[in-house]
């Protein structure tokens, strides 16, 4: 079913996509699906350390007119100490990129999320942190952070239940 879910939606869209599934069983998949209009150049699926449903980080690398940028689609956990984990998991994973561009952005299931120092905060960064993504709670749990070298020009939340997590849309300057 996930499998028609997102060809259906590439077809739509007009874009390339990647999809890993965190969760397999008998009767459905379910897990991380990255659209991008750019020409994708490499990917892969990392699990991560999950105790309870197993969490992962989509890296799908997108070539912007000649320029290479990793794209990193998250789902973490709910469980705190999980989150403590996978968030240095992520973090090892990054570090691993060296000065490469990247964006992160996904469901990190928490508030008051911070990576190093070294990963922008758009929301933040443009004075919106106090939009919230997730309808049925009151506080962001949702995220892009980006490279330094990537500058935020617009951040925004479209209030649209289309899931339990509403919409984002980031401007970027490469």
């Amino acid at each position: 079913k996930v499998g028609f879910q997102v060809s259906s939606l590439k077809e739509e869209l007009g874009m390339n996509s990647h999809f890993g599934a965190n969760v397999v069983n008998l009767n459905s998949n379910y897990g991380l699906v990255t659209y991008s209009k750019y020409k994708i150049i490499r990917q892969n699926h990392v699990y991560l350390s999950s105790s309870r449903e197993q969490r992962g980080l989509l890296h799908t690398v997108i070539d912007v007119r000649g320029k290479k940028v990793n794209i990193i689609n998250v789902h973490l956990g709910t469980d705190k100490n999980e989150q403590k984990l996978q968030i240095e998991e992520l973090q090892d994973f990054i570090d691993g990129l060296g000065n490469e561009n990247y964006i992160i952005a996904g469901d990190f299931n928490a508030a008051d999320i911070t990576l190093e120092e070294n990963c922008i905060d758009v929301a933040k960064e443009l004075d919106k942190s106090n939009t919230l993504t997730f309808s049925l709670g009151l506080e962001r749990i949702d995220y892009i952070f980006v490279s330094p070298n990537i500058k935020p020009i617009n951040y925004r939340v479209i209030i649209k239940k289309l899931s339990d997590h509403f919409p984002i849309i980031a401007k970027l300057r490469l």
